[in-house]
């Protein structure tokens, strides 16, 4: 008898689900609304996750009762108290046999790894680490928020360039055309005019993250100061690698990084100094791109947790179901 798993990616904005079936065919792909229970409480979730899976197994010809595994990667799940509500919810409704609630950044790293080991990167926004080993144990580095870390992420490297043309109106800084690019792009005759809109919140955390373009931008044209922002939040992310790779026990070893997020368009600039900084560590480290998305890792994990075993015959039909 066939077996049918749902796995689901589950973000602040969006989450995305795939219908996958023990053979490894994807029957069917939906998006629904945002499923991190800490934005939308667990009422809404309830709601979600019910209107995502009955459109799943709609599309797949299915009853709900016939899924035998969801597993839920979602945002906002990182606590055990968390993920008890969430399983309670899922539970309640019905919608698989068996579940499994785990964090986006399983579901992140099993679709990066194909269920394997390995290290993610993620920087878009925000920026976070993690690793997972060959016994199966989750490491996590950085992603404390905005206030207290993200270093490489593009809210890092946007506010970094806004203190640095703040420090070239001082004179205490060199001169750099990031002040001429923050005051053109706001409007402002003078770059100090715009810290009234930085503290009212009206220039907020994703604004100043959606100026890092132009941080690379003036990087590649020499500025001293962009070059120098670029540098450091390449070193910031492969210290986050290294710290990984270290309490995953893979000092001195080989290591695969894949990397994920918005601020990776730039990877060929960033890269060397994410290599300088990991080699202190570990003796190889290679980039890539991750294998699949998000919601397939999910699935991969519900397969796994269905004693389906994945070999390269099952993870060629979820290739070519991806890129279908």
């Amino acid at each position: 008898m066939n077996k049918y798993v749902i796995g689901l990616d589950g973000g602040g904005t969006k989450t995305l689900g795939v219908l996958v079936s023990g053979s490894g065919t994807i029957i069917a792909r939906e998006t629904g609304e945002s499923s991190n229970i800490q934005a939308i409480g667990a009422e809404k979730l309830a709601q979600v996750l019910a209107d995502l899976v009955g459109q799943l197994t709609a599309a797949a010809g299915l009853r709900v009762e016939e899924i035998d595994h969801l597993y839920a990667g979602l945002a906002g799940a990182g606590r055990p108290a968390d993920r008890e509500v969430i399983s309670k919810i899922v539970s309640d409704n019905r919608l698989a046999k068996n579940h499994t609630i785990d964090t986006d950044a399983a579901a992140a790293l099993a679709g990066a790894f194909a269920g394997g080991p390995g290290i993610i990167v993620i920087s878009g926004t925000g920026a976070i680490c993690f690793g997972k080993d060959e016994a199966g144990t989750l490491y996590r580095c950085g992603g404390w928020g905005y206030l207290l870390g993200d270093e490489g992420s593009g809210y890092y490297i946007g506010q970094q360039a806004l203190i640095a043309a703040l420090k070239d109106l001082d004179g205490r800084g060199p001169k750099t055309i990031l002040r001429e690019v923050y005051e053109n792009r706001y409007g402002l005759t003078s770059i100090d005019m715009i810290i009234s809109q930085i503290y009212s919140g009206k220039i907020d955390r994703a604004e100043i993250a959606s100026n890092a373009p132009f941080v690379f931008e003036a990087s590649e044209k020499g500025d001293v100061a962009a070059r120098r922002i670029i540098e450091n939040a390449g070193r910031e992310i492969g210290i986050q690698i290294a710290a990984t790779a270290r309490r995953m026990g893979c000092a001195q070893g080989a290591v695969e990084v894949a990397l994920i997020g918005s601020v990776f368009k730039q990877r060929e600039i960033l890269i060397p100094y994410m290599k300088e900084e990991a080699l202190r560590i570990v003796a190889t480290a290679n980039f890539i791109d991750p294998r699949f998305e998000p919601a397939i890792g999910s699935a991969i994990l519900g397969l796994m947790k269905e004693n389906i075993a994945i070999d390269e015959v099952l993870l060629s039909k979820l290739a070519k179901g991806a890129s279908a």
